[in-house]
Parts: C-alpha cells; structure tokens; sequence
C-alpha cells in the first residue's frame, strides 16, 4: 500500500477548472517529483493533499466563488480528505509552501520553535534541533537573526527546516528553488537528497526539471490539471513530445 495515495482528485474554484482527476503515490522511502509548466496545477495540488484548500475556502467564504473538491486522498491508510489542515500535519504529512513565508518579525530559532508546536516531547524537540542546525549550518550561524532579514535561500533553508520540526512522515515541498541563486539551490538540493537517504520520503515539485529528474525515483507530469504522464527519467525523457512541449529541455 503506498504511503500517500491521491485518487481521481478534481478541484474547481467558481467555475474555473484547476485540477481534473489527478491519481498518485508515494511509496514509503520513495522521493518522486513531480514537474510540468507553470499554471499546471501543481502548487494547487499540494494545497489540497495537505488541507489547505479547504483551510482557504474557510477564510474566503462569502469573498470568492465556491471551492469544489472532488477524490480522495489517503495517507498511511487512512483517507484524510475531510480533515482539517492541522490533523493532517499532525499525521506526519507535512507541507512546505512556495515562496517560503517565514514568520518575520521572530528570530530564526523562534520560527523554528514555532514548527514544533504540536509536540510535547522537549527532549525531542531538543534533538530535530540539533539535526535541523547540522543540515543547515547556516541557521545555526543566524539563529539569533530576525527571519525577514534572511536572504531568500537562507529563507528557504529556515522554511525547509521548520518543516521537520515535527515528525515528519512524508515531506510535499513545493518549488523550493525559487528565485535562488545556482549555489544556494545545489545546497538546497543536498539537503534534500539527505533527508530522502535518512528515511522521510518526498513529493517535490520543482521548476529545475533537470535536477528533480537526477533526484527522483519516479516522476509525475502534470499540465492543465491533469497528469500526462508518470515513470522514471529515462523512460520520461525518450519522449520526445513530453521533452519539447512540458519538461522545456
């Protein structure tokens, strides 16, 4: 049984079509990427594994259009579809947004504190620290830095370590290079691959097509809200329609 499954998953704000029958997985241990053009639907995709769709159309309602979503999804046996946001990440799937959002006025150790919110364990708090500051030395130098003055990879490094926090089973990371300069991304990226080898399997969307390929056991292609198509890099590149028309290499 794979650890996330998303099954014939559609989602409509108003009358504007975003995802249309979506099916995934990702098995235990598995890192797959998942790549496609932008306004494919990919971030979206993310929102509404872990919840947050339904968090917005809270937050909206009486300001937008309906929100209508449709599928299921399941994690670690269990269809968490229904549930709020905060249930879902206190299961161990944890999603970590575009565009990074720090708490900025707090220091980075206080934004890290803030992701462990839901534990009560000190010691094991104590010890994702620890772990969180030997993946991303550069926290560590900065931990007493107000977050907003971070550049926007150490940012990103603040945002992706946050994230572990809290046990994370599964981590979904959504475009975590972003705007990053060619060696911040390659650190990002390390970090990443680590955190797959120690054992926390992970969905990543990313832009860099290139290097989720040299990552990723298994990819899916998303575009228009629907997925085109799924399989290993090898098999994904010797289509010369994909290449040309969705991946951009």
């Amino acid at each position: 049984m794979p650890l996330l499954e998303v099954r014939n998953l559609s989602l409509r704000y108003d009358k504007a079509q975003i995802l249309n029958g979506v099916s995934l997985n990702v098995g235990a241990g598995e890192l797959v990427g998942l790549v496609g053009p932008n306004g494919a639907g990919k971030s979206t995709l993310l929102r509404a594994i872990s919840g947050l769709v339904r968090f917005e159309e809270r937050m909206k309602r009486g300001t937008t259009g309906a929100i209508v979503l449709e599928g299921e999804v399941h994690f670690a046996g269990e269809r968490i579809d229904t549930l709020p946001a905060h249930e879902i990440r206190g299961r161990g799937l944890v999603h970590c947004p575009e565009r990074r959002r720090p708490f900025r006025e707090l220091t980075v150790l206080e934004n890290l504190l803030a992701g462990a919110f839901l534990s009560k364990n000190k010691a094991e708090t104590q010890r994702r620290l620890e772990h969180c500051f030997a993946l991303f030395p550069r926290l560590s130098e900065r931990k007493a830095q107000i977050a907003g003055t971070l550049s926007g990879g150490e940012q990103q490094m603040l945002a992706t370590a946050r994230s572990l926090m809290f046990e994370a089973k599964l981590l979904a990371i959504d475009e975590p290079s972003l705007g990053l300069a060619p060696l911040i991304r390659e650190e990002l990226f390390s970090a990443i691959a680590k955190i797959h080898r120690e054992g926390v399997p992970v969905l990543l969307v990313e832009q860099e097509v290139s290097q989720v390929f040299r990552m990723a056991n298994r990819n899916y292609v998303l575009s228009q809200g629907r997925i085109l198509a799924e399989g290993p890099a090898k098999l994904l590149m010797a289509d010369e329609t994909l290449r040309a028309g969705y991946l951009g290499l």
